[in-house]
């Protein structure tokens, strides 16, 4: 029973499938057959059921114990290498395209500086891929929406942002600072995709008021509901902090009963922190301790 063998074999029940399982791998499809038969005539049981690709009950409870294997193992390996202080390290980062546009810039030049031999990796996912990247071993930190309350996961809130009532900067309402929702009425609303946290949320608060947007488009990207807003199809609802003096086709507006976005750290728990997520997070922590991320949008 080999390390090798146990990572193939987490990669097929994860994934569902030989084929991606050996691309999550990088190795051959063949060569995850032959660990997964390896660790069966160990076991001397079948491990996956292969019209299904689900594990077996013996399964389960071998990918259970192998997944914490493979954990232990990584966390070992990094704490050696954290150690030795050797060039070529990584710090795998996952993101959402907003954080890393909004947030990390100035992080991410800080941190090259502190530790210019360590290579920054950074996966662009929404907060529930980030968090499973991070749950898999795949990344070493995630930057999400919290709350997750995940019980394998350490969480820490770092930035607190509001959302607020964003739209052309000739639209009627342009002037008023406070908006309620009744004041939109049939208003065009372009919406960030439901299965963001950011959107579930807005339809909570929605939902919670009494209010019925009228939607004409769902993205899931911030920028890309900016862009519309300031050509005129509609209004949103954005974090305040993507809205800087630059978007000057667009105007900003406080409206009673939105929720507040939390941006915070993830990790496992238990994890060895190695030094560079140790100092990323240090960066996060100084900045938050300061200020809002991001510039502050002037209403009306």
């Amino acid at each position: 029973m080999t390390l090798d063998a146990l990572r193939c074999f987490c990669a097929v029940v994860e994934t569902g499938g030989f084929r991606a399982a050996a691309e999550r791998v990088h190795r051959s499809q063949p060569a995850v057959s032959q660990q997964l038969k390896s660790l069966e005539r160990t076991a001397g049981r079948p491990l996956i059921d292969r019209r299904t690709c689900r594990p077996t009950a013996l399964g389960q409870v071998v990918y259970e114990r192998a997944r914490a294997i493979l954990q232990a193992a990584a966390m070992l390996a990094r704490e050696i290498a954290d150690a030795e202080e050797t060039p070529g390290r990584e710090l795998r980062l996952g993101v959402s395209d907003t954080t890393a546009l909004y947030l990390l810039p100035g992080h991410v030049r800080r941190f090259a500086e502190a530790l210019p031999q360590t290579r920054l990796v950074m996966v662009t996912r929404n907060s529930d891929a980030v968090a499973e990247g991070v749950l898999r071993g795949d990344l070493d930190l995630g930057l999400v929406t919290l709350p997750l309350r995940h019980p394998d996961l350490e969480e820490e809130p770092l930035f607190r942002q509001r959302l607020v009532l964003a739209m052309p900067a000739g639209h009627r309402l342009a002037r008023r600072r406070n908006i309620r929702f009744a004041d939109l009425g049939d208003e065009p609303v372009l919406l960030i995709d439901a299965h963001t946290r950011t959107g579930a949320m807005l339809r909570d608060a929605f939902r919670d008021a009494g209010f019925a947007p009228q939607t004409i488009m769902d993205s899931g990207s911030f920028e890309v509901i900016k862009r519309y807003i300031a050509e005129g199809l509609g209004i949103s609802f954005l974090p305040e902090y993507v809205l800087d003096d630059e978007d000057a086709a667009i105007r900003a507006a406080v409206v009673s009963g939105l929720p507040e976005i939390v941006i915070g750290a993830v990790w496992q728990k238990s994890a060895y922190l190695a030094r560079a997520e140790r100092v990323f997070l240090d960066l996060l922590r100084e900045t938050a301790a300061k200020q809002k991320p991001g510039k502050k949008r002037r209403q009306g």
